[in-house]
């Protein structure tokens, strides 16, 4: 059993490096290519310093997630409101002693904000051009397991290694969808 959590995590993460190759000239290539980079980066942090790596880590490219998805022209708009928050958000991280249950929730809520921002991309298209944006479903569906994952750490509410290998498997049937179809600036 632990061989085929290990498989499916080694696998699951080189999967992900594919998706910005595919989605690169797309709004979403920043988006693909933080979330490819973060596992590696987890795992080399963790091999230099023998140690897990902090929940700040998570929170802090979970937050360069959710600015990915802004559009260009907003961010420009609102370039201080941008860099306060990211200055600020970098402060509490480094300053802060929240406890494991504390950044489980702000993790939580910055997922929400990022399903958030893909549920109104979702909602403008469908109401512009009358066509469900699968892209965006699939991409809906994929941040709702993410959100589960930290859900079920935080409250474990049910078995671990079960809801690890069930949820695994769903990220990487996700992973294959979006190395294979693109965003096309949805």
């Amino acid at each position: 059993m632990h061989n085929l959590i290990k498989g499916l995590f080694y696998f699951s993460i080189v999967l992900w490096l594919i998706p910005p190759i595919r989605q690169y000239k797309t709004n979403y290539f920043f988006f693909f290519l933080i979330l490819a980079f973060i596992d590696p980066l987890v795992i080399l942090y963790s091999k230099i310093t023998f140690q897990n790596v902090p929940l700040s880590f998570y929170i802090f490219t979970n937050f360069l997630l959710f600015i990915s998805l802004l559009d260009t022209s907003s961010i420009k708009r609102n370039w201080f409101l941008v860099f306060s928050g990211l200055v600020v958000l970098i402060g509490i991280v480094i300053y802060s002693n929240f406890t494991t249950s504390q950044s489980l929730i702000i993790l939580i809520a910055i997922q929400f904000l990022i399903l958030t921002a893909i549920l109104k991309k979702f909602i403008v298209n469908f109401a512009l051009n009358k066509k469900i944006n699968l892209f965006h479903l699939v991409l809906i569906l994929y941040i709702l397991t993410i959100i589960t994952k930290f859900f079920n750490v935080l409250t474990s509410f049910s078995d671990a290694t079960a809801f690890f290998i069930i949820t695994t498997i769903a990220q990487i049937i996700f992973g294959f969808y979006f190395s294979i179809v693109r965003g096309n600036n949805a």
